[in-house]
């Protein structure tokens, strides 16, 4: 059965990051993962063009996030993700690591460890720039998701208006 490289890809993601057993250099997971989002830029940029709306989780922001909260340094993990297309909007749902830890389902991957995570936030707001809209994920979830609607919806009626592609960290 042939498997495409895509999923491998991913698989293979999903493997490092519900595993704690694979040990790769930072440096090499981060390159791998960026070269994940490079391998679709392409795919990505044609859909935009004909109109439709992309949703993506974990993009470059957060492979920076995470990397940097490792130890890399910050400017380094930004290299490999110049020239992806930036985002219209970026998402930030923000909720305390403590609170995250309660919930069901925490620490079953392989940096879901409250001080890390801690670490990790610091590192997101390093990143946050004027696409950024934070939504409180401690609300119920039925106001977090009239939030969201309502934050994308404003974006999507933006970018109708003509709004060009951009890239990352090129401005």
């Amino acid at each position: 059965m042939a498997v495409s490289r895509q999923k491998y890809v991913c698989w293979a993601n999903d493997i490092f990051l519900s595993s704690n057993k694979s040990e790769l250099d930072g440096r090499t997971i981060h390159l791998l993962f960026s070269a994940n989002r490079w391998e679709k830029r392409t795919l990505m940029e044609s859909k935009l063009r004909s109109g439709t709306t992309l949703i993506v989780d974990r993009y470059s922001y957060s492979g920076v996030a995470f990397s940097s909260a490792k130890g890399l340094d910050i400017e380094w993990c930004k290299g490999p993700e110049k020239g992806l297309l930036a985002p219209d909007l970026v998402a930030y749902l923000d909720i305390p690591p403590e609170k995250a830890a309660e919930r069901g389902g925490y620490g079953g991957e392989r940096y879901e460890q409250l001080e890390f995570q801690k670490e990790v936030a610091q590192h997101y707001e390093m990143l946050h720039d004027l696409t950024w809209k934070t939504v409180d994920a401690c609300l119920p979830m039925e106001e977090v998701a009239k939030q969201l609607r309502e934050i994308v919806m404003d974006c999507i009626a933006n970018c109708l208006k003509g709004k060009p592609l951009t890239e990352l960290w090129q401005r």
